[in-house]
């Protein structure tokens, strides 16, 4: 079994995890944006959708269905994430525009939504139904999800080894890592404050263990309409 003795993976390690040359060894790169942030609105996640992420809405695996705003989207959507046990699973379906389409799999984490064209529409997964929740969304034009959250896939540890985030250059803001263990609340692993762009290398990578969920968040904004990025490394080992 890897470990990191209380130091940083090589660059050469690192590369060799990419490349595929690390058996059970895995790198997951995640990347989110908020576009409007509010000061009477936050604490928000790191996404698309807006808000505090809806955790509680996939407390157990649910059908997702998936629309557009735009009747010109009916090109195929690729859907990843987590089954019931916290498996790694995926599917395409092909939109239907405004129509929502049902997946076939439930899902009790969606990470990623990938679009196969320029979408015109916002695209949005939804649970209970096409007006229920939002658990992921694409906007207009992005082609895929800006979410930074993600939660360790079962059998896997994750480990974070770097941590980066901007806010446009006329605001300041608190980012916040929150992780939740299993059976856990949510918990802060690593706050900052940042006046245009943070960035933090993990000396020693922080150790996420399988079915850990992760939510960046900003509080404390200086100003409305405040934008926000945020981007994870996380390098995932299979456990024995």
């Amino acid at each position: 079994m890897y470990q990191f003795h209380n130091e940083r993976p090589s660059p050469e390690f690192l590369l060799d995890v990419s490349r595929g040359a690390i058996p059970n060894a895995f790198s997951v790169h995640k990347f989110g944006a908020n576009f409007d942030i509010d000061q009477a609105d936050d604490p928000e996640s790191v996404w698309t959708g807006g808000g505090v992420y809806p955790w509680a809405s996939l407390s157990s695996a649910q059908t997702i269905y998936c629309l557009s705003t735009s009747a010109s989207d009916t090109t195929t959507l690729t859907i990843e994430g987590l089954d019931a046990d916290y498996n790694e699973q995926s599917e395409t379906i092909t939109l239907t525009g405004t129509t929502a389409v049902a997946t076939s799999n439930t899902y009790i984490r969606v990470l990623r939504m990938t679009y196969d064209a320029e979408n015109v529409g916002d695209i949005t997964a939804r649970v209970t139904s096409g007006t229920g929740t939002v658990v992921a969304q694409i906007d207009a034009g992005y082609a895929q999800t800006l979410m930074a959250v993600y939660t360790i896939p079962a059998g896997f540890t994750g480990y974070m080894v770097t941590l980066d985030a901007t806010i446009d250059g006329t605001k300041t803001c608190q980012m916040l890592m929150y992780h939740r263990l299993t059976g856990k609340p949510f918990r802060i692993a690593h706050i900052a404050e940042s006046d245009g762009h943070y960035r933090y290398d993990f000396k020693t990578p922080l150790k996420l263990p399988e079915k850990t969920d992760i939510d960046i968040r900003v509080n404390e904004v200086s100003g409305n309409d405040a934008r926000v990025t945020a981007n994870f490394d996380i390098v995932l080992i299979k456990d024995y």
